[in-house]
């Protein structure tokens, strides 16, 4: 096989945090012990079917012999109903167990699919700047969340049910090769071939299925998610039809293929039943023609009987088990590429640095990923604190890469960006971003009140309420506020659609203010406004320019760059 499961299983180990490999080691060990105990029971029905069948079983045998007279029991009759109830009781016991081994599955699987969801969400958040705007929200939000728990809660369980009904099946097997071998290996040479053959064909289209559904997910939400956000849009140019028309088209192909996947998966199921017939008649006629003795064929009966009806269900779900491995593959492919192999993210040592005296770029070029030449080639700035700094330019000349790169945001080709004469690095950037604000033209306001919107990422509780009133004075919001019916409590709806443009900029401007920025960043933040707020919003940064706090702002209008201390042209 180009992809056999145990090659499979071995990738799994390899991206397991060490501390689940130790309790993937025990719960293996748990279900081999709960295979080994079905095994056991599946046995005990044996010497109880004797007993009951064959005449003077119970004291020709030396182990029930044995029993019996400990036990002083009175008659055969009192001994098998003594044997009938330890089974029972054995039975109980192994199925308590067995319980218990599946809640711990459970439990691992689920805290396995926190752990790396977590280290997903942060290998994602540490690729940084460039993959979040060149990758679809739904795409990220898939990777994020469904891969790890598709990965958990499907695949891993599984790889346990595959783990666990090959060993029975294996000590099935072992036992029967050891009855009568003959009959074993008649039985395997014919059902065999029929379960291979099948795995063989459509091993690949359970894979493709499964990759197929995963990349239709967010292909499927992204036109709900578009519609929810451009609403007034479609409703103006009149293409909601268009939009459903993607909807249901995605709907269409994922159902498909689910179709295709449940026809696939439930396949295995006749074909146990196939099986099934042949095997009886396999044994029928192997005891006709071979053993000729009609006890000798009752027994051997019995004995492949008691297997098959263990086995059978074993096989079925081995089958289901292989398909939904294959099924599931995509996801751990994912995880490789954002999970590195049993290692936990590097921690970088956070180096603080201040901010008291100049912003410098020196000699900085920048190029985008595929681009052919540089869109910043050469540049150099200096920046005083408690300046303001206006940059202009056509659209496409470099003014947003300009100041994201001063943001961080962007990693230099050539070139430095120092804060004081320290290089801004892996270990500064952290210090250097949270002394930093940055106020765009569609400014990210959550669906949660203004409080949740200017305190943004703070829990409630530890939100300063006296340092959020001084913020709503300087960005000039307490008018708004006294206009609120709820106050700093009223929800402000999804990306602030309860308010105007101009309100939204300045809690983005407060949101800068609480958080403790030295340096704000405003990226076109007028451009969308009319006259009279653009001009409001402006006042607004001259009254922050008078409060020492240094400001980079890109405008297209001159108007709007009227306050600062000099403006350069790129």
């Amino acid at each position: 096989m180009d992809n056999p499961i145990f090659q499979i299983i071995g990738r799994i180990l390899k991206i397991l945090p060490p501390n689940f490999k130790k309790q993937a080691a025990g719960l293996f060990l748990g279900i081999v012990t709960s295979s080994l105990l079905e095994i056991v029971g599946l046995a005990s029905i044996l010497p109880l079917l004797a007993a009951i069948l064959k005449d003077g079983f119970i004291h020709q045998n030396s182990i029930t012999h044995s029993v019996f007279t400990a036990l002083d029991f009175e008659n055969d009759n009192m001994f098998i109903l003594f044997l009938s109830g330890a089974i029972l009781l054995f039975i109980a016991i192994k199925n308590l167990f067995a319980i218990w081994v599946q809640k711990w599955q459970a439990m691992f699987c689920w805290d396995l699919h926190e752990k790396l969801s977590s280290k997903v969400f942060r290998a994602a958040y540490e690729k940084g700047f460039l993959y979040f705007t060149g990758n679809n929200s739904n795409k990220v939000l898939n990777r994020i969340n469904t891969v790890p728990q598709q990965f958990a809660q499907q695949m891993l369980v599984s790889v346990f049910l595959f783990l666990n009904e090959i060993i029975i099946l294996i000590l099935i097997i072992s036992s029967l090769l050891i009855y009568d071998a003959w009959a074993l290996l008649l039985l395997v040479g014919i059902v065999l071939p029929v379960f291979l053959l099948f795995y063989r064909i459509n091993r690949n289209k359970i894979n493709l299925y499964g990759r197929y559904l995963n990349e239709l997910g967010p292909q499927i939400s992204k036109p709900v998610y578009e519609l929810v956000f451009g609403y007034v849009d479609v409703a103006i140019n009149g293409v909601f039809g268009n939009f459903k028309k993607r909807f249901l088209s995605n709907i269409r192909k994922a159902s498909h293929y689910r179709v295709g996947m449940l026809v696939l998966l439930n396949i295995p199921n006749r074909l146990v039943e196939v099986c099934v017939i042949i095997a009886i008649l396999i044994m029928l006629l192997y005891g006709l023609f071979a053993l000729k003795d009609p006890e000798k064929i009752l027994a051997l009966m019995s004995v492949f009987g008691l297997a098959a009806y263990r086995s059978i269900p074993s096989i079925n779900r081995l089958m289901q088990s292989v398909m939904n491995i294959k099924n599931f593959e995509f996801s751990l492919e994912l995880l490789e590429e954002y999970v590195p192999a049993s290692k936990e993210s590097q921690i970088i040592a956070v180096k603080e640095i201040s901010f008291d005296e100049k912003i410098e770029l020196k000699e900085i070029a920048y190029q985008y990923p595929n681009a052919k030449t540089p869109i910043i080639k050469d540049f150099s700035l200096v920046i005083r604190k408690g300046e303001a700094v206006g940059i202009m330019g056509k659209s496409g000349s470099g003014k947003t890469t300009l100041m994201n790169v001063m943001l961080g945001f962007l990693s230099l080709r050539h070139g430095k960006l120092l804060v004081d004469d320290v290089d801004i690095s892996k270990e500064t950037l952290s210090s250097w971003q949270m002394k930093c604000g940055y106020v765009r033209q569609d400014v990210f306001l959550i669906d949660g009140s203004l409080r949740d919107n200017i305190a943004f990422g703070i829990e409630p509780d530890q939100i300063d309420e006296m340092k959020l009133m001084e913020v709503l004075r300087k960005s000039q919001l307490l008018d708004m506020l006294d206009s609120l019916p709820e106050g700093l409590d009223t929800n402000i709806g999804e990306r602030g659609a309860r308010i105007s443009g101009g309100q939204r900029q300045r809690v983005g401007i407060a949101r800068a203010l609480y958080h403790g920025a030295e340096v704000l960043f405003f990226d076109e933040a007028t451009s969308a406004l009319d006259t009279k707020t653009e001009e409001e919003i402006t006042e607004s940064i001259r009254s922050l320019h008078d409060n020492n706090i240094t400001m980079v702002i890109i405008a297209h209008r001159e108007s709007t760059l009227k306050y600062c201390d000099r403006v350069i042209a790129i």
